[in-house]
């Protein structure tokens, strides 16, 4: 048996000695945004039950809030027989300290609820955590959607230092 502990000893000090002893730094990205839905100017159906999507994302709901990017990707039906639907959209960041990054999100999409935040580009890379959604507004033409995102990123400049 003392042959397998020395192994392991050994194996374990050459995992320290060649890494370097280095550790990815991530950093935490906790904001609220607010994605605006008008079907008739920022999707398109592609089926029965199948949408593209472009809604725009802002740092407020008032008239004065600025567009920050815009969410990108495709909504499906589950089924024809609720309003559930399911989400696969990419958070384009085109304003602000996040501009030139991106989130890539899915789940289901209902008046509330979360999703899983898959990964990330830009200063938001390799992102993963959750965003908190609810329906603030919604009439016959929009709705305002609330996001509350928790997300840890590892900065590109961690990952190339490894």
């Amino acid at each position: 048996m003392a042959p397998y502990y020395a192994i392991a000893l050994l194996l374990g000090m050459l995992a320290v000695f060649f890494s370097g002893g280095t550790t990815v730094d991530d950093t935490t990205l906790q904001i609220t945004l607010y994605m605006k839905q008008t079907p008739a100017q920022d999707q398109i159906s592609l089926a029965q039950g199948t949408v593209l999507i472009n809604w725009p994302i802002k740092d407020g709901t008032g008239a004065s809030a600025n567009t920050t990017g815009h969410a990108k990707g495709l909504t499906t039906q589950e089924n024809g027989q609720d309003s559930t639907w399911v989400i696969m959209m990419n958070l384009v960041f085109d304003n602000g300290s996040h501009a030139g990054s991106s989130l890539q999100v899915m789940g289901q999409h209902g008046a509330s609820g979360q999703w899983s935040v898959m990964g990330g580009t830009g200063n938001l890379t390799m992102a993963r955590g959750i965003i908190k959604y609810n329906t603030l507004y919604q009439d016959a033409d929009s709705r305002t959607i609330e996001m509350q995102i928790y997300a840890y990123c590892t900065p590109m400049e961690s990952i190339l230092a490894l």
